[in-house]
């Protein structure tokens, strides 16, 4: 059936998803380590140039949304307004700390630019907010606005843990 299931953690899933969770490796990894012990040849692509810049665009992307997550919770944690609305809501909410850490949830502050404003000083590009989302305007070489402004926001990861994408709830 191709499934494997512990019945003392209750964790399930593929082979590779075990291999994953015991040595700790991530998807490619598992699938390069289990060719290797099963002897089986993996022929990998070479990229070309168009590609490995794609490549490298997708994960800029997602050094950037980790950015923003870290952000996010650092404003729900450290700012006044952060803990006066967001850390109350999810307080009032009956979400306790712990959770709130574990699901990385966060608030962006009421500003129109806090968040573009920080990650440019950051030396994140202007590009990169703008296709991800974050930031909007930036037209002729005008001022980036943030996407989400006075918000509880809630990240949304890849199975692999990766920031993909962000949610917000409007509080006001």
């Amino acid at each position: 059936k191709n499934i494997c299931k512990c019945f003392v953690c209750g964790t399930g899933g593929t082979p590779v998803n075990f291999v994953m969770k015991h040595e700790q490796l991530s998807y490619y990894e598992a699938l390069k380590y289990l060719a290797k012990k099963y002897h089986i040849e993996v022929v990998e692509k070479e990229f070309t140039e168009e590609e490995k810049l794609a490549q490298s665009a997708r994960e800029s992307m997602f050094i950037l949304n980790e950015y923003a997550r870290d952000y996010f919770v650092k404003i729900l944690f450290e700012h006044p307004e952060g803990r006066s609305i967001g850390l109350s809501y999810f307080r009032e909410r009956g979400f306790r700390d712990d959770i709130i850490h574990k699901f990385q949830l966060g608030y962006s502050l009421e500003q129109r630019d806090a968040l573009s404003q920080e990650a440019q000083k950051a030396g994140y590009q202007k590009d990169f907010l703008l296709k991800t989302g974050l930031s909007t305007g930036g037209e002729n070489g005008g001022a980036l606005f943030d996407r989400f402004r006075g918000r509880v926001i809630f990240p949304v990861h890849t199975l692999s843990g990766k920031v993909v994408a962000f949610g917000g709830r409007i509080l006001k």
